[in-house]
């Protein structure tokens, strides 16, 4: 583990311990432990190895044991035992705003609520009312709490979806039976938050089982939602859902396209492709058929993106511009703005590494 990894151990420890109502000054140890952790400058491996731990202000012979324990096996015995010790429903409550260690224990021992579910149900209920420093504001501002957190739990942030599909997208790659792989939807639009993971797989013919196999037996898969020889969802021990679609590879760059969306860009797709007599949709070009005013040549035939946008007398748009804000008329006047690449990055400034308290290196 890393000092950040844990710090987030040795906080967590700390609260565990307000929760089953151990002595303060030990909790307040943890907690302090954590943020000094987290500010040390020196590799915190070598302290451990050098015996040098202990000579750290603010970390005692309990901390130091721990520390030790999570530097070199990456888990600790009573960091295990406390979590244990507790529902782990008590632990996703404190996600909740204005819900902290004392309060959750309150709702625990008075009340025996174990997870949000039982504390939406005694707010519903009116039971938080009746306790000593709660009240009927109290019920009200948790029942608010709560509908925040669902509706945030469903988001995620880009960077930890990048790397969760990352991860997925090498794995699917690598099989024989895949042709050809792709990140769709709000992640590969590159937008800040993302809701899920979408990732569309074109499969040599017979190969959609190994294919699943691999993808809902994924280490890192929680739960398998559904499974199929075209769709398979599962949900990710990071609480993101991820979905694989397997088509035809005829009918891959339709469904990548289709799948990357936005929605709003995708119904700009379809109306212009009908003005050629063309129906779009996540398969391929069909024709028109009750427009016989509309007379094609040929029904265009793509092997790639670049293919299905020129068949529609455009140039090709990047994922990140398609959100319907004008990318369909510049694309068609050729005054699509150019994206920023990482080879346009000359240096950054403020940079946190992990010389202080950032996650990589200079």
């Amino acid at each position: 583990m890393d000092k950040k990894q844990i710090a987030a151990v040795l906080a967590e420890m700390g609260t565990l311990f307000e929760l089953r109502g151990e002595n303060p000054f030990k909790c307040r140890a943890f907690h302090n432990g954590a943020r000094v952790v987290e500010s040390l400058t020196a590799d915190i491996a070598v302290l451990v190895a050098s015996g040098e731990l202990r000579s750290v202000k603010g970390i005692g012979e309990g901390l130091a044991k721990v520390i030790t324990e999570l530097v070199q096996d990456g888990k600790s015995v009573e960091h295990e035992k406390a979590r244990l010790s507790l529902p782990e429903g008590l632990l996703q409550m404190l996600r909740i705003s204005g819900l902290g260690p004392k309060r959750v224990k309150v709702l625990h021992d008075k009340l025996k609520i174990t997870s949000i579910a039982e504390l939406k149900s005694a707010c519903e209920n009116h039971q938080l009312a009746k306790l000593d420093g709660f009240g009927k504001k109290t019920e009200e501002n948790v029942l608010k709490g709560i509908e925040l957190l669902s509706r945030a739990s469903d988001k995620h942030h880009y960077y930890l979806a990048e790397q969760a599909a990352g991860k997925i997208l090498a794995l699917i790659s690598s099989l024989k039976e895949v042709k050809r792989c792709e990140v769709a939807g709000s992640l590969r639009r590159k937008k800040e938050i993302i809701g899920d993971i979408d990732i569309v797989v074109s499969a040599a013919t017979g190969g959609s089982k190994k294919i699943v196999d691999t993808f809902v037996g994924y280490p890192d898969v929680e739960s398998v939602i559904a499974r199929g020889d075209t769709k398979s969802s599962v949900v990710l021990q990071s609480g993101i859902n991820c979905d694989l679609r397997i088509v035809q590879d005829k009918e891959y760059p339709f469904a990548l396209n289709y799948f990357t969306g936005s929605k709003e860009h995708n119904v700009e797709m379809r109306s212009r492709a009908r003005k050629f007599g063309l129906s779009l949709n996540e398969y391929a070009f069909t024709s028109i058929e009750d427009d016989s005013s509309r007379k094609i040549k040929a029904i265009p035939t793509c092997r790639t993106e670049d293919e299905i946008y020129a068949a529609l007398k455009l140039k090709y748009i990047p994922p990140e511009l398609r959100e319907n804000m004008g990318e369909i008329e510049a694309s068609e006047q050729d005054t699509l703005p150019m994206l920023l690449e990482n080879k346009d990055i000359r240096g950054t400034f403020h940079c946190h590494t992990t010389y202080s308290d950032g996650l990589s290196t200079l």
